[in-house]
């Protein structure tokens, strides 16, 4: 009985699904302790310790960071589908990222510049080994099981997210770890966690190999001339292209939350207990999203799964943004009742949950196999570049006030919207499959779709 209800049932490789899963795992504790939960407020109340301009250093510190992804990732995805270093690639970042994550907890009080030098190369390693990540499910399932596997694994990480949660909020209530200056241990455990379950990855997982009789280029050339290549038939993946440009706008969204969920949590009266509740209420919300994708996502459409979604992120954020307004105007904010953003938090983790897996398994669907770590890399590009689009949202929130940048980033999502109706799916699907009959992948590409 039981077995009828696991999501990966009939699928071939489960040990290869298993240490791909490892990995989303892995990576959740710099996701959720670091850039959702501890770090933005660390950065601000201990580091930069000026109300006047904290919010519009992280954004910029922040943004500098995903900048350099976007400039990194397209050829750095051409470069590994070409050698073949997709799994190299991924570890390298994730152990780098673990070791930088470390030492975060050398930060001091007003060492703004330590923070710099620390942050920036750590988020640069998780955000990019992200999409060598992602790059790895043309490899692992057949494309009409694309939305249950990703889902799943996205199910799997929030399930991570929340135990970490609870020996976060364990740590600070046993050692006395309320205060900001006194969270470095739990940078160093969210380092040694993530160190820990990339191991199965290292172990067990397993790349399709380059092609034997691939003439072997200059490594940087090489990756130019395939990313070249794809810029220069672009035509032919106009769905991936809109997609990816729909993906930019409302990605900004998704990142928008990330970044601010703790610190507009705090400024609506949250303490420290609550602030933990509050991204425990978000993590439990985005494991059931996850089930949208992983259950319906194959069968209702992936374009027609994101509108839905899409919709879910527009409702929300608009009442987050009357919810602000009309608490910034009331008599007395500090007595406004707090229960609508509990609600607001609910709907928040179930469209961060939903969507971001929904996204993946799109942008997996209109892959060509044989270019996979290269269009995830381009994925990489747009996600992060959304990031570089949250600047907007903290210059607007230090100058105008929450309502006012929460409109900002209504503003994104309904782009976002639009863009995703000029989508067509199977005419994208179809362009993939020629793509890997053109480069003489596609007898691989169909036994992986059959499998």
């Amino acid at each position: 009985m039981l077995s009828r209800l696991y999501p990966l049932r009939g699928l071939p490789r489960q040990g290869q699904l298993w240490s791909w899963i490892s990995f989303d795992v892995a990576n959740q504790s710099f996701t959720l302790i670091v850039n959702t939960l501890l770090f933005s407020i660390f950065f601000q109340q201990v580091v930069v310790r000026d109300p006047a301009r904290d919010d519009l250093l992280w954004t910029l510190v922040y943004g500098a960071s995903m900048l350099l992804v976007v400039l990194a990732s397209p050829i750095a995805g051409a470069i590994a589908d070409d050698r073949a270093w997709k799994k190299r690639a991924l570890l390298s970042t994730g152990f780098l990222c673990a070791v930088f994550t470390c030492g975060l907890a050398l930060i001091g009080p007003g060492q703004f510049w330590l923070a710099v030098l620390l942050y920036i190369p750590a988020n640069f390693m998780f955000s990019i080994g992200e999409n060598f990540l992602a790059s790895f499910l043309p490899e692992l399932s057949p494309r009409e099981h694309f939305g249950r596997v990703s889902g799943f694994s996205w199910a799997c990480a929030y399930c991570a997210a929340l135990l970490l949660l609870g020996l976060t909020a364990g740590g600070m209530l046993a050692f006395g770890w309320k205060a900001p200056d006194s969270w470095r241990p739990l940078f160093v455990f969210a380092g040694l966690w993530f160190f820990a379950f990339a191991i199965p990855t290292l172990l067990f997982l397993r790349e399709r190999p380059a092609p034997a009789d691939r003439p072997r280029t200059p490594l940087l050339r090489a990756g130019f001339r395939r990313l070249a290549d794809s810029l220069g038939h672009v035509r032919r993946f106009r769905d991936m292209a809109m997609l990816l440009l729909a993906s930019l706008f409302y990605g900004t969204g998704m990142s928008v939350i990330i970044l601010f969920a703790s610190i507009l949590a705090k400024e609506f009266g949250f303490d420290d207990v609550q602030l933990v509740l509050f991204v425990a209420v978000i993590t439990v919300s985005g494991i059931l999203g996850t089930l949208l994708p992983t259950l319906c996502q194959d069968r209702l459409g992936h374009k027609r799964t994101t509108l839905l979604l899409l919709g879910v992120w527009v409702v929300t954020t608009s009442g987050f943004a009357l919810f602000a307004w009309l608490r910034a105007h009331a008599a007395e904010p500090a007595a406004f009742p707090t229960w609508p953003l509990w609600l607001v938090g609910n709907l928040i983790g179930f469209g961060l949950g939903s969507l971001g897996s929904a996204n993946r398994a799109f942008v997996g669907y209109l892959t060509p196999s044989s270019r996979s770590a290269e269009f995830f890399g381009l994925w990489g590009l747009v996600f992060k570049l959304a990031a570089v689009f949250t600047i907007p949202f903290g210059f607007a929130k230090d100058a105008w006030g929450t309502p006012a940048a929460l409109l900002v980033l209504l503003g994104f999502l309904a782009v976002g919207g639009v863009l995703t109706l000029f989508i067509d799916e199977q005419r994208g699907l179809a362009a993939a499959r020629a793509e890997d009959e053109r480069l003489g992948a596609g007898e691989i590409s169909n036994r992986s779709d059959r499998a």
